[in-house]
């Protein structure tokens, strides 16, 4: 089975260019780019109230502005509790050690490579 890559649109311009830099095609990639672009505009924003300067983001704002991309439909209460049950039973060595496994990055602090983990494993899944 082919490996999984998630980028988002940012990342998938640079591997555009990347590829057109040395003379390559990227005009499937390009199509691509346009029907994500094009999904976005239609997504709907997401308002939050300001928060006071001494206020700390909760885990699960926190979860959702580093690693909210790996999961489309946003990070649930369970997918939370999920997150925070695997962190807590996994050090980070542990972590690092099943990214790399994954073909993960394994860089990054627990709970995002743990998010990493649960989004890869949820991926496996759906194939």
């Amino acid at each position: 089975m082919p490996g999984t890559m998630r980028l988002n649109p940012k990342e998938l311009l640079e591997l555009i260019e990347g590829i057109e830099a040395i003379g390559g095609d990227a005009t499937e990639l390009r199509t691509l780019l346009a029907e994500v672009s094009q999904e976005s505009q239609y997504k709907t924003k997401v308002f939050r109230r300001p928060r006071p300067a001494d206020e700390e983001p909760t885990t699960q704002e926190r979860l959702e502005s580093e690693a909210g991309y790996l999961f489309p439909n946003g990070i649930t209460n369970d997918m939370l509790n999920k997150l925070i049950e695997f962190d807590r039973d996994h050090s980070s060595k542990e972590l690092k050690r099943m990214c790399v496994e994954a073909g993960l990055s394994p860089s990054s602090h627990k709970k995002l490579l743990t998010a990493r983990l649960l989004a890869h494993e949820r991926g496996q899944k759906r194939h």
